[in-house]
């Protein structure tokens, strides 16, 4: 308020000054030695007392199991969804588990026996991870589902093998495709196989030309299509496109552990096989026009007077 045209600063009594119900005028908190504050300010001990509460709840939520327990978690390239068996040959665990991966991950903790142990992972294509550890340790593994031998280990005691499983000689061009009774097609005729997955980027590419060339080449070309998913849905929405081509995809839905894949030692997707009627491969890769189709373009010269 005003009074004789000078500010003039509303005097409150001593008490209410010590009490704290209202800050120092900024002169007199000046004259006194002490600064003057707008307002209230945040109590001493919640700001001293910050730094110790964060610090304590960072190493509440890292902590990793207690004693009795182990943490296995793990993060995969090319695998979204599997699941990976895991036991203890002497003893650590009681019985045979599983790990399931779901897009691409995995968190496992279960109760094992005290003291070192060893643990082995079998994988989908039966290969295995094999390494020691104790209880109270938080295993982390990381690779490439394709590359399963070079996965990373971290917090295990120790490593002990990543082995894989025994398979064939890859597919070459020129060399004849090993015999399986999955694969069934008419004599005299092509026959052009696709391996693929929904989650693999580039199958949905390597499809279309698959239709494209069985619509081309409807009597002198079979087409036999292997899914590596996991999901029996995927496959049934595969087979409903309506199209004028049909053919009937195969799926066991083990993943990278189909047996076929062993056999023919099948490491990446999406990949097209073009097999002669004399059962020799003429022709594999991941494109279709440069792979495929100048082989595929051959059967019509072949038909042509």
């Amino acid at each position: 308020m005003k009074r004789n045209g000078k500010d003039v600063i509303k005097e409150f009594s001593h008490s209410e000054r010590q009490a704290g119900y209202l800050d120092e005028p900024s002169g007199e908190a000046e004259r006194k030695g002490q600064k003057s504050c707008k307002g209230k300010r945040p109590s001493n001990f919640l700001l001293t007392s910050l730094p110790f509460l964060f610090t304590f709840l960072f190493l509440f939520t890292s902590c990793g199991p207690r004693k009795g327990w182990i943490r296995i978690r793990g993060e995969f390239e090319n695998l979204p969804q599997a699941d990976l068996l895991i036991y203890s040959p002497d003893g650590g665990l009681q019985t045979i588990d599983t790990l399931h991966i779901l897009k691409g991950k995995f968190d496992y903790q279960t109760k094992v026996d005290d003291g070192e142990h060893t643990y082995v992972i079998i994988y989908p294509n039966f290969s295995t991870l094999s390494f020691q550890t104790h209880s109270g340790t938080d295993i982390h593994i990381t690779g490439d589902a394709l590359s399963l031998s070079q996965v990373k280990v971290e917090g295990a005691d120790s490593i002990l093998t990543a082995e894989k499983p025994k398979s064939r000689k890859p597919l070459a061009i020129g060399r004849r495709l090993p015999k399986s009774k999955i694969i069934k097609k008419k004599p005299g005729t092509y026959l052009l196989i696709n391996f693929w997955a929904e989650w693999k980027h580039g199958s949905s590419v390597v499809n279309y030309y698959t239709r494209q060339a069985l619509r081309d080449h409807p009597d002198s070309l079979y087409v036999f299509s292997y899914s590596l998913d996991v999901d029996p849905t995927v496959v049934k929405k595969a087979e409903s496109i309506e199209d004028s081509t049909k053919w009937h995809t195969y799926c066991d839905y083990q993943g990278w552990g189909g047996s076929l894949l062993t056999k023919f030692g099948i490491r990446n997707i999406p990949l097209m096989i073009l097999v002669n009627p004399k059962d020799t491969i003429i022709a594999m890769g991941t494109d279709y026009n440069k792979d495929i189709k100048p082989e595929i373009d051959k059967i019509q010269l072949k038909k042509k007077p």
